[in-house]
């Protein structure tokens, strides 16, 4: 596994090119990258929107497949739910786990479970709602390896970046907002970005440091498996 570049401060960047679009339909389309220049995928960015309301509950699903959490990093406005699947041919965990640089920040919602191995026709959990804002890592009991991160958004305008750094929010108002980018390597908050939409934007930021390299999925032989 790659090593994460020490860095002595984190520098956080932003290029804006705004152009007008029709009014009360603003998109905005954020490309993230580390402090290498590369994309940085599984960066969350948020748009903070004085005044706006939560949609309704919507549900998503994360998947255990390959040892590993799919998707590595899941964002959901405050009061979805998600279950997981397990999608592997041999038992998994999962529990909660503290964050922060040093484990000291609880997670924002506290549970564990097992799931049976799909082999023997998988297992689906119940509805988990997510009620408080704020990270939860995700882990395994019978796998330390894996890792995965829920972050439960207080802003309905929420996203995930993907392998090429980006990620497009849609049916943003035409107003004063508040961007945020978080992601699973950073040590301390990011500063936040303050911009007026109007119509159609882009955005450019850059961490104060290069993400980890995630490891390629894997699976492990039949003599390897945990009931």
């Amino acid at each position: 596994m790659g090593r994460m570049k020490a860095r002595p401060a984190l520098a956080f960047m932003f290029v804006f090119a705004l152009a007008v679009g029709a009014a009360g339909a603003a998109s905005l389309q954020v490309t993230v990258t580390g402090a290498d220049g590369k994309p940085a995928a599984d960066a969350v960015v948020q748009v903070i929107v004085p005044g706006s309301t939560l949609p309704p509950p919507a549900g998503v699903t994360i998947e255990q497949k390959d040892i590993r959490f799919v998707p590595y990093v899941t964002a959901v406005p405050l009061g979805s739910s998600v279950r997981f699947v397990n999608r592997d041919a041999y038992d998994h965990h999962i529990r909660t786990l503290p964050g922060g640089p040093l484990g000291n920040v609880a997670p924002a919602k506290t549970f564990e479970l097992r799931l049976a191995a799909a082999r023997r026709n998988g297992d689906t959990s119940e509805p988990i709602v997510l009620d408080t804002p704020g990270t939860i890592i995700l882990g395994c009991h019978l796998h330390g390896s894996m890792r995965g991160h829920l972050f439960v958004s207080a802003t309905p305008f929420v996203a995930v970046t993907d392998d090429r750094g980006r990620a497009r929010l849609d049916n943003l108002p035409d107003a004063a907002v508040e961007l945020r980018v978080w992601h699973p390597d950073q040590i301390v908050e990011l500063p936040a970005q303050r911009l007026t939409l109007a119509g159609s934007a882009s955005a450019e930021a850059r961490l104060g440091f290069t993400p980890r390299r995630r490891p390629p999925p894997r699976t492990l032989p039949p003599d390897e498996y945990r009931q």
